[in-house]
């Protein structure tokens, strides 16, 4: 027997159909979709007038995953994917200095957004401390600044803004594009909303070459060393130091 979908709205508070932008209506539906998940079975049906209410259909079957996932992202255990964008969205109502919830047509609230009436995040001053990034010499040059040369580091994608003094950008130079190394000095580190850190800065101080030995010959090599253990068991070894070195 077929089942009739599931009646959803997500309901945000002072925009009118008429007054919100469509570009922003389509950046909280594109959120909405990423953050319930099962987007070929999710069907938009209509923008209730009188509010911004966007009325969707979930297919019958479909509908305990949705379900699922938002129960998930209440918590904060959801997918990567769902809880980005659960925070996208709260953070787009709190720049349209409103909040919005999610709900069943039928009745019963799933989710609340609660955007511009969010806790205020900690402001934490920027960190400064020694820290080592591994990455390549994308760029050296630029404009000089207290006898500072721009430096540019990729490492994983991301190209770190680095600075370096005049006499070792020259040194840097010549790695230009070459082997990755790893550099060490002080990074400059900023908190953002998510409580997550963002190297905004770091000032190389040294450098050296990565050992380009896989991990498995270094595992085998380590295998190789010789062993003073008795009939190689640890634990073993481990209790007799302990019971030579007890006076009692």
């Amino acid at each position: 027997m077929a089942h009739d979908p599931i009646r959803l709205s997500f309901k945000i508070d002072g925009f009118q159909p008429d007054t919100i932008p469509m570009a922003r209506l389509a950046d909280y539906m594109a959120d909405l979709a990423a953050m319930i998940g099962e987007k070929a079975s999710v069907h938009f049906l209509e923008l209730e007038p009188g509010c911004v209410e966007l009325v969707h259909a979930v297919d019958y079957d479909a509908y305990p995953k949705v379900e699922a996932r938002v129960v998930e992202v209440e918590e904060g255990r959801g997918t990567v994917e769902s809880l980005a964008a659960f925070r996208s969205i709260n953070r787009r109502l709190a720049e349209d200095n409103t909040f919005a919830s999610y709900n069943r047509v039928d009745g019963g609230q799933l989710l609340h957004f609660p955007g511009v009436t969010s806790p205020k995040a900690l402001v934490v001053a920027p960190v400064k401390q020694a820290s080592t990034i591994d990455g390549v010499v994308l760029r050296v040059g630029g404009k000089v600044e207290g006898g500072k040369v721009p430096v540019q580091i990729g490492s994983d994608d991301v190209a770190h803004l680095c600075v370096a003094s005049i006499s070792l950008s020259k040194e840097l130079a010549g790695f230009y594009l070459e082997a990755e190394r790893r550099f060490h000095g002080v990074g400059h580190w900023h908190r953002d909303d998510e409580a997550g850190w963002t190297l905004k800065k770091f000032e190389i101080q040294s450098h050296e070459p990565l050992d380009p030995t896989p991990l498995t010959k270094l595992v085998e090599k380590l295998h190789e060393v010789p062993s003073d253990l008795q009939g190689g068991d640890a634990w073993a070894e481990l209790k007799r130091l302990r019971e030579e070195g007890d006076p009692h």
